[in-house]
């Protein structure tokens, strides 16, 4: 096994230690509640990571796009919601393809979406389970509650191909909780709302078995909802800079880091490291604890202030002024999902020690 200093930068460094505390930690979550946990590999993007989280309890993964669902079938994992709208001729084609070598559910907010995927499948001779999504106060996709999500429900129930099989939701606004209360009361009105709806449905003849929600912030309170019976985090198998700000997740637990090089002294006060946005992405803001783009492992007192494609910027501590051009540094990122979509492989840890390098199958799987 090769050391972590051998490894070239910028390079992202995955924390195995850590990373089996937080999957050990959110599958007791979702025991405790007697609920499902089906992680989201779009956060990791890669079937080992998806392999792991099913070994300690996980009944599949999630995922957002048809490429990442590949990928994980071709990694050997066989069972994948993909909550997102499958629409038009060639991702239909894909769809049918990959529901006859896998269990698979999707999720529809539009007549028009259910329709098309039916016809694919009924065609190709394969089935596929369908959950109806329902906006739960986000904004971004989801029928409305009620009569609207009831009448999406009775289609989806007609339709040849398909299994209607419940409910899914998503609270995209626990990300702009500013304390643990309001976080609680996101999740548990993510969870009523979703649990709801599947009663409405059942009592119009419809059973909704399955009533999917929870991102990692809201989870662990959507999950103790009574009707809830699956939750959906991805971000906790790592953490990141925007799950500790709304307290989420612990600075001490981020898994994820990204090992860079600084190139550059220009001046007092400042450095300039071999990483940007082309690794860190630009997506997110500052982060709330006050590191600016990033916390850097072991100096507290650095601020990343702001990045170019190719340039991290850093602002320097009086007690940091020592650090010179060629040292290495680890910094934790705003958005870990963004960053492992970046790169092509990622380094998984033991300590110093480099267990394996693991290529990012998922990445840029965005069809």
């Amino acid at each position: 096994m090769a050391r972590t200093e051998l490894l070239d930068t910028p390079f992202v460094i995955i924390d195995l230690d850590k990373t089996e505390r937080n999957v050990a930690r959110m599958q007791r979550i979702a025991t405790e509640a007697g609920v499902s946990l089906r992680p989201h590999a779009k956060t990791h993007k890669m079937p080992q990571f998806a392999q792991m989280q099913i070994n300690a309890g996980a009944v599949g993964v999630t995922v957002a796009k048809l490429g990442e669902a590949e990928a994980m079938v071709a990694g050997g994992i066989r069972d994948i919601l993909i909550a997102y709208p499958i629409v038009g001729q060639a991702k239909l084609e894909r769809l049918s393809a990959l529901a006859g070598q896998s269990s698979l559910v999707v999720a529809v907010d539009s007549e028009e979406a259910a329709r098309g995927i039916s016809d694919a499948v009924f065609r190709a001779g394969v089935s596929v389970g369908m959950l109806v999504e329902v906006d739960c106060g986000f904004c971004r996709v989801g029928v409305p509650t009620g009569e609207p999500a009831l009448e999406l429900a009775r289609i989806v129930a007609g339709l040849p191909g398909v299994r209607f099989e419940g409910v899914l939701t998503f609270a995209g606004q626990s990300y702009d909780a500013d304390s643990e209360d309001a976080l609680r009361r996101i999740g548990e009105e993510e969870g009523r709302i979703a649990a709801e709806t599947a009663r409405l449905l059942e009592t119009n003849g419809l059973p909704a078995k399955r009533v999917s929600c929870g991102s990692t912030p809201s989870s662990p309170y959507a999950a103790r909802v009574p009707g809830v019976t699956e939750v959906r985090p991805g971000t906790y198998i790592f953490g990141d800079l925007m799950q500790v700000g709304i307290g989420a997740h612990k600075l001490d637990d981020c898994a994820l880091t990204v090992k860079v090089t600084i190139v550059s002294r220009p001046g007092p006060g400042r450095a300039v490291v071999d990483a940007g946005t082309k690794v860190f992405t630009s997506d997110g803001g500052d982060s709330r604890i006050g590191t600016g783009r990033g916390y850097v492992l072991g100096h507290p007192g650095i601020r990343v202030a702001w990045l170019t494609e190719e340039h991290g910027m850093l602002e320097l501590s009086a007690e940091d002024e020592t650090l010179r051009v060629g040292d290495t540094l680890e910094i934790v990122p705003v958005h870990c999902c963004a960053v492992v979509n970046m790169v092509d492989e990622v380094a998984v840890v033991r300590g110093n020690e480099v267990v394996a390098v693991w290529p990012v199958a998922g990445r840029g799987k965005s069809k």
